[in-house]
């Protein structure tokens, strides 16, 4: 499991002619979120997440940890990313993303993000260091759920709204940046252990071995509650949500 697993996911797109306000409320509201995790149906332990404000007004950290269960933890240790972003000209900007994985300073990263130079900077724990020029709209891999519960919002909230069955943002991570396309599908009710969700399917296109598929609610601020990634074009985690506590904006 890494970052892309709990994002790049990414995290969308406007579905739900008739969509209640509350779903439309805010996808920087805050919540809390635990969802259970499994490979190939086997368990693995449980994933955190939480989505709260920062230090200053219009930003925001969205964070995820994950904790396998002690067998798996003898093989893979804790699983910790985070995002710190802002919402500038009603857009999401990243400023830090940190991925870390107990063990492994080689697969540990920060980016940390210079919109003034148009640059991110890579630093892996094992202290290799690469830099990036950045496009506007640049995302990372966590705040790039942000922005895309953000444009699926936004696109929901007109009268009349058509569901958008494309689009594409731009990722920026430990490979550098590169285009991250998703489709969008209407997926009706899912049924976890977290509630009953209305709910749309959000998939990338164009990734066969390392397909990323998110069923995101419509009800709860699009809040994703069920992932599914396949690994190396077999392997299989999902997560999916057990509880999930929002505020009211």
């Amino acid at each position: 499991m890494n970052a892309k697993l709990f994002c790049a996911a990414a995290v969308l797109a406007a579905l739900g002619l008739g969509a209640s306000a509350e779903a439309m409320a805010s996808p920087t509201s805050s919540f809390k979120a635990v969802y259970s995790v499994r490979k190939s149906g086997l368990p693995l332990g449980d994933a955190h997440f939480s989505l709260e404000p920062g230090k200053q007004n219009g930003c925001y950290v969205y964070a995820g940890h994950a904790k396998p269960n002690a067998l798996v933890h003898m093989f893979l240790g804790n699983i910790d990313d985070e995002t710190r972003f802002c919402i500038v000209d009603g857009a999401v900007r990243p400023m830090y993303f940190r991925h870390h994985i107990d063990g492994k300073p080689g697969h540990s990263y920060t980016l940390k993000f210079d919109w003034s130079a148009m640059t991110v900077r890579y630093h892996s724990e094992n202290g290799d260091t690469k830099t990036y020029t950045l496009k506007p709209g640049t995302q990372d891999p966590m705040s790039l759920q942000i922005a895309a519960r953000r444009w699926l919002a936004d696109a929901n909230s007109g009268t009349g709204a058509q569901l958008p069955t494309e689009h594409a943002f731009t990722l920026a991570d430990d490979d550098g940046l590169q285009t991250y396309r998703v489709n969008v599908t209407d997926a009706g009710n899912l049924k976890t252990p977290g509630g009953t969700f209305d709910t749309v399917r959000l998939a990338r296109t164009g990734q066969h071995h390392h397909a990323l598929t998110f069923w995101l609610a419509r009800n709860a601020d699009w809040i994703p509650v069920q992932v599914r990634r396949l690994e190396d074009g077999d392997t299989q985690y999902e997560l999916t949500v057990q509880s999930l506590s929002r505020s009211d904006g």
